[in-house]
């Protein structure tokens, strides 16, 4: 399930400064087999759920934290995200942009 969100209408970022593009939220649930022996068929249950954050910035080096809080409480994706990639892409004819990807650390508190 990958959405897109409109940053101060949908979600709030911080620890991010710079000029932020685009944002993609994504949240699995890994699957684990539950299928009894004997079964003529697969039976699977959800397991733990994984949340990735991925932002497209324009150009200028990014000043990141290395944990960015997230808020998003209608989603399940609020909590404290890790930086776990920054590539920078350089396009001939276009705006240098940045890429991070950041992990789910630890999720909020329930209110």
């Amino acid at each position: 399930m990958a959405v897109t969100y409109t940053l101060g209408k949908d979600a709030v970022l911080s620890g991010i400064t710079g000029e932020i593009r685009n944002v993609t939220a994504t949240v699995e649930a890994t699957q684990i087999d539950a299928t009894a022996r004997g079964s003529t068929g697969r039976k699977y249950k959800g397991g733990l759920k994984d949340a990735t954050v991925e932002i497209e910035m324009l150009s200028g080096a990014p000043a990141l934290k290395a944990e960015v809080d997230i808020d998003h409480t209608n989603s399940g994706i609020s909590g404290t995200f890790v930086v776990t990639n920054v590539t920078e892409g350089e396009p001939l004819d276009d705006v240098v942009t940045f890429n991070v990807t950041l992990k789910r650390k630890r999720a909020s508190a329930p209110s």
